[in-house]
């Protein structure tokens, strides 16, 4: 008899619609295009990406040490005839380095180190001559991250992060500079109405409004609505809601824009295991200006 858990693989089939013409009806088209494959302990240790033509595009493999950590991932680009391998080294559990090797000859080395709560203080990336390409540098008052720093062998500076905490140990102020706009954004974050999701408001650097996050929860503390609001040459309003099965998984999502119109949707399904058996999504595509509605099914093996 098969077990209900733990999984061993799990198969994802696309169905979408392919437009007619004039009064022909759509033709629907399914293809197997996910599939993953895990070991006894839930490591997912293979994945394999398929095209509507039913060719692999795509194989991931993953190798886990005892503590069930990864040690080692291993990318098949199948169209390319590309391959990357990434090693994973760690120290009294704690990852220092990351070592990337390229099937074309490049190296990449991501360096890590850490403070006394093991907490990362830097991560260096180099390359195969050991000249840093990036990195990332982190400060901390006690536990708290108070400042981060990413720079850019080419461009130096890239992104550069302040951030505030209350009494309570919450975030209430990230400001944040980046080498894309040349701008400095602050975010302010309330936790009046829940602890777990505060509303957002995000400044320029001339103290005005230009994003506000509004959250509207159920009295299970459960998000039911999503306020987005932006402004940039007017403003745009993107209201996202939630609706939850007796399992508190989400069943249904919906967003509506300033316009009225959809965004985006998506209906789930479970089964009695409370495992996810199918999704219907819908997503708003400028490259076609309309809706793109698909549907995913899973099916699931399990170990015996």
């Amino acid at each position: 008899m098969i077990n209900q858990l733990p999984i061993e693989s799990i198969s994802v089939t696309r169905i979408a619609a392919k437009g007619g013409f004039n009064e022909q009806l759509p033709e629907e088209i399914s293809f197997l295009f996910l599939e993953q494959y895990f070991d006894k302990k839930n490591n997912k240790i293979k994945e394999v990406i398929l095209s509507e033509e039913g060719d692999e595009e795509q194989i991931i493999e993953y190798n886990y040490n005892e503590e069930g950590k990864l040690i080692s991932e291993k990318h098949h680009f199948l169209f390319d005839e590309i391959e990357e391998k990434t090693e994973f080294n760690y120290e009294n559990g704690l990852l220092m380095e990351k070592k990337k090797e390229y099937s074309y000859g490049s190296i990449e080395t991501t360096v890590f180190s850490y403070n006394n709560n093991r907490l990362p203080t830097s991560i260096k990336v180099l390359d195969e001559d050991g000249q840093e390409e990036e990195s990332e540098i982190f400060e901390y008052e006690g536990k708290n991250l108070i400042h981060f720093l990413k720079q850019n062998a080419l461009i130096g500076k890239d992104t550069e992060v302040w951030f505030k905490y209350d009494e309570k140990n919450r975030l209430i102020e990230e400001k944040r500079w980046s080498h894309n706009d040349l701008k400095t954004l602050t975010t302010y974050y309330d936790y009046t109405n829940d602890e777990d999701e505060p509303n957002i408001k995000i400044k320029n650097d001339k103290g005005a409004v230009i994003e506000a996050h509004i959250k509207h929860l159920n009295e299970k503390k459960q998000l039911v609505k999503h306020e987005i609001q932006q402004v940039n040459n007017g403003l745009k309003t993107f209201i996202t809601t939630y609706e939850y099965n007796e399992s508190n998984k989400i069943i249904f999502l919906e967003t509506i824009n300033q316009s009225g119109i959809k965004e985006r949707s998506v209906i789930a399904n479970y089964d009695d295991k409370g495992l996810l058996t199918s999704e219907i999504k819908s997503e708003y595509e400028v490259a076609i200006g309309n809706i793109n509605t698909f549907t995913l099914k899973y099916e699931y093996t399990f170990h015996q």
